[in-house]
């Protein structure tokens, strides 16, 4: 038994100067499609993952030059500061020197010993180092003169109270405590 024969579809063919146009037609019909396809699946992601590494980028961008300018701010005022308290900041460093010091004093009062009680960490930078300074003076007058004058002291020395203040015959004997502070040497 012979089936029946389907008509199949069959595609008109229009030449136009020997091209076949609906052929062209659905050749440039399926590129075009395809060509979408592609971009939709291909090409689409891409642009969203550069999108996101460029936001990505000009967030970091922005970031670093918000540290940059902070970093630019600090180090000027370090700069102002290092330049302010150049004179401290060369008396931290410097190791105390008791002769130096008898040297000094010796305008105000005169100095019979000077005896290291304890060296200790201050507030994990500094070096602080105690001493007991025993000495004879005139006058009370010339130990607050002393006191003012360690201002200017190439060193940076405390003078703690109480002073232990004897009168003897024509001087007045006095005991009293210093610190001498100086920046730790780093490991």
């Amino acid at each position: 038994m012979k089936l029946p024969k389907i008509n199949s579809f069959k595609i008109p063919k229009i030449k136009i100067y020997g091209i076949d146009v609906i052929k062209n037609f659905l050749f440039f019909t399926s590129f075009i499609v395809l060509t979408l396809f592609s971009i939709g699946l291909i090409i689409a992601p891409s642009i969203r993952i550069f999108k996101k590494n460029q936001n990505e980028y000009y967030k970091t961008k922005t970031e670093f030059e918000h540290l940059k300018n902070r970093y630019l701010e600090k180090s000027l005022t370090l700069k102002k500061l290092q330049k302010e308290n150049k004179k401290v900041i060369l008396a931290l460093k410097r190791d105390f020197n008791k002769k130096n010091f008898k040297s000094f004093a010796s305008k105000y009062m005169n100095i019979l010993n000077i005896k290291e009680i304890n060296s200790s960490a201050y507030q994990n930078i500094f070096l602080k180092t105690s001493y007991m300074v025993d000495a004879v003076i005139k006058n009370p007058k010339n130990f607050y003169d002393f006191l003012d004058a360690l201002k200017d002291y190439k060193y940076v020395i405390r003078a703690y109270f109480p002073v232990n203040f004897e009168k003897k015959e024509e001087s007045i004997a006095l005991t009293f405590k210093i610190e001498q502070y100086k920046i730790k040497k780093q490991k």
